[in-house]
């Protein structure tokens, strides 16, 4: 990295240029049903070469080149990026410049993870295999995958920055089946450290969700007082995120300016975040890919906007001061008990096949894995059909719990209750 780094310094086709190294060593566990299939360790360095070349003061060319290893040829390799970006005409901006950061490896990296060896990865998974043999024996685990991953990030730039990150990643793929071999669970979780993973916890909750899915039948056609929690909250509030992005600014589709309401005659204030210092959270950066630093940034106030998410690339771009690229999401929670949701006619949802809201419309559909009717007294397993509406008139009838939960890059209420949503199902 620094050969080549002192290559591109004694370039003079360049206006500018930034160099990144991704580290990744990984101990790998490979499990067939109750048998351990393979066990692999990895390492690798992954390069990324980003060029600017200079057109005018507005323009300038661009391009990226990434490898591992060391190329045949550095020289080769700077003048073959050079020459793809004079093919390129983008608007311009500079690299960031040398700043003071504080180190967020306190909030990245496990000890447990930074130190494991293959036995402590093997021990972890005969400890998982033991358990679901133990409380969980009807329910065949058809495969499980342990990686137990530590990365280093580095990045380099012609202004003189300098800046390097640790971080680890616990990773678990696995496939567990319901008893009657008629329904699975396909899970994939990763969190930054082996104490936020609860494996076990996971496993019993996918258990509760197939015996459940026996006996679920589609929910009712109609517009319902909706729960959503679960997996609906990695991606609920996306609309808001990405309308208030400096690249919807730059591309001029962005319905919000500063000082709107976010939520129109909402019954709750919607207070919303982007928060880079969670501890354990999957986007916890002290800088982003492009050397830029992150900073905690409030979005969304009592449900008026106050800031947009600007990054070092779109404050050059758009002439506005810098906040910060996205990070993890944080919400406030309201005042109500989970519980006190969960009346008669109320469909509560948390698994879903997908949920992905349109960042431009905010129109919403979510494909129902699984949820619960409550009616009569009565908690009823429902699967199938969909859940629709648009995010801001959704949010202008909505409660959030007082109750939080933190998922891999989210933080905030257990769930949020619209009292109408509209419902596709028998």
């Amino acid at each position: 990295m620094k050969t080549l780094a002192s290559l591109l310094r004694r370039s003079t086709d360049l206006r500018g240029w930034q160099l990144s190294r991704l580290k990744k060593d990984s101990r790998e566990a490979y499990y067939v049903g109750n048998e351990l299939e393979t066990v692999r360790c990895n390492a690798v360095a992954n390069y990324t070469l980003r060029v600017q070349t200079a057109v005018d003061d507005a323009l300038m060319g661009e391009s990226t080149a990434r490898f591992q290893g060391k190329p045949a040829s550095l020289a080769q390799l700077v003048s073959d990026a050079t020459a793809r970006a004079r093919l390129v005409k983008n608007p311009a901006y500079r690299f960031a410049a040398p700043y003071a950061y504080k180190n967020a490896d306190a909030q990245l990296t496990d000890k447990i993870i930074v130190e494991a060896n293959l036995d402590t990865l093997l021990e972890y998974g005969a400890r998982i295999q033991n358990f679901r043999r133990a409380q969980l024996a009807k329910y065949p685990l058809n495969s499980l995958e342990l990686f137990f991953e530590n990365y280093e990030y580095t990045i380099m730039n012609y202004r003189g920055l300098d800046c390097r990150a640790a971080s680890t990643r616990v990773v678990c793929d696995y496939v567990l089946t319901s008893p009657d071999n008629r329904h699975e669970v396909m899970g994939i979780k990763k969190r930054r450290s082996l104490a936020d993973l609860r494996l076990e916890e996971q496993f019993e909750a996918d258990a509760a969700m197939l015996s459940d899915l026996e006996s679920a039948a589609l929910p009712p056609t109609g517009e319902l007082p909706v729960v959503l929690a679960g997996d609906a909250l990695d991606s609920l509030f996306d609309f808001f995120v990405a309308q208030l992005d400096a690249h919807a600014l730059f591309n001029k589709y962005s319905v919000f300016e500063i000082g709107d309401s976010a939520v129109h005659g909402g019954r709750e204030g919607l207070t919303l975040r982007s928060q880079p210092a969670l501890a354990g959270g999957m986007h916890s950066y002290a800088f982003d890919d492009l050397g830029f630093k992150t900073a905690p940034v409030t979005l969304v106030e009592n449900s008026i906007v106050k800031n947009f998410l600007i990054d070092g690339r779109y404050s050059d771009l758009l002439h506005l001061p810098q906040t910060s690229a996205l990070t993890n999401i944080e919400v406030e929670c309201g005042s109500t008990a989970y519980a006190d949701f969960l009346t008669d006619g109320v469909l509560e949802l948390s698994k879903f096949s997908t949920f992905q809201p349109n960042t431009i419309s905010g129109a919403f559909s979510g494909e129902i894995r699984l949820g619960y009717l409550y009616k009569n007294g009565k908690k009823i397993p429902v699967k199938g059909g969909s859940v629709s509406g648009t995010t801001q008139a959704a949010f202008a009838c909505a409660l959030k719990s007082r109750e939080a939960v933190k998922r891999a890059t989210y933080f905030g209420p257990k769930g949020v209750f619209f009292e109408r949503l509209t419902v596709a199902g028998a």
